[in-house]
């Protein structure tokens, strides 16, 4: 009797740990293409002689902090590409808690200065 409750047992805890692997995403850092937007800071763009385009920002919700972080700075280089800018400086990062359809999630509020700069732009694909 104790033979099969410890084979049990450990059927048990194998099938839970399948499941609960599973259900995890997987990590896109295998699949990452860098963007054509870079993200510089003040003293390189002020160096670099770059142009100041505007002020953004965006919030976006993700898995974890770090996830919604990521999601918004795609989305603002993304905003930033259309506008013929290739260049971010991050201003500020807040990160808090959104609720969405009935259900918490982590949020990111991020805010940029997009800006011109004078990279060599033959080294970027702009095939999307």
């Amino acid at each position: 009797m104790i033979y099969l409750y410890k084979h049990i047992h450990k059927f048990v805890l194998t099938l839970s740990l399948v499941f609960i692997f599973g259900c995890v995403s997987l990590d896109d850092s295998s699949n990452y293409i860098s963007h054509p937007v870079q993200t510089i800071d003040k003293i390189q763009a002020r160096e670099m002689q770059c142009v100041h385009l505007f002020r953004t920002d965006r919030q976006e919700s993700g898995w974890n902090y770090a996830s919604a972080t990521a999601n918004a700075i795609k989305v603002l280089k993304d905003q930033a590409l259309v506008a013929k800018g290739n260049a971010l400086v991050i201003e500020n990062v807040y990160s808090s808690r959104i609720y969405r359809n009935g259900y918490e999630a982590e949020a990111a509020s991020v805010y940029v200065s997009v800006y011109k700069c004078p990279f060599i732009e033959e080294d970027y694909n702009y095939d999307y």
